[in-house]
């Protein structure tokens, strides 16, 4: 009788286990990131630090004007901001490539605007 019941739960475990392995990938939990074809994506659903700021540089329109201008907030503690962000505006309007007057960055292929 003892024997039975033994290999009545050995049979209940193996089953089990061997259900757990042959699981189609449809049933299995989700990963922290998926491909959606051309990057990662968070399963925050775009609540990540990197994701909100990628969003937000891809808002800022690239003319030289508006990196001028967003030059002109980000130097206010600068004395002479004004004046750097103002040339180095003027040269972006002439060859199309801004140069940030502080950090030294260029952008190239800005729309002279």
């Amino acid at each position: 009788m003892k024997r039975k019941s033994v290999m009545k739960s050995l049979a209940i475990v193996l089953s089990l286990a061997i259900s757990t392995i042959v699981l189609p990938s449809g049933f299995t939990t989700a990963s922290a990131s998926k491909m959606n074809g051309k990057c990662c994506q968070s399963s925050d659903g775009g609540r990540s630090y990197r994701y909100r700021m990628a969003m937000q540089r891809a808002a800022i329109p690239h003319t030289c004007s508006a990196y001028g201008a967003s030059c002109i907030r980000n130097s206010a503690a600068q004395p002479d901001g004004v004046q750097m962000c103002g040339v180095a505006k003027s040269l972006c309007l002439q060859s199309g490539v801004y140069v940030g007057p502080y950090s030294g960055r260029h952008f190239a292929g800005m729309q002279k605007m």
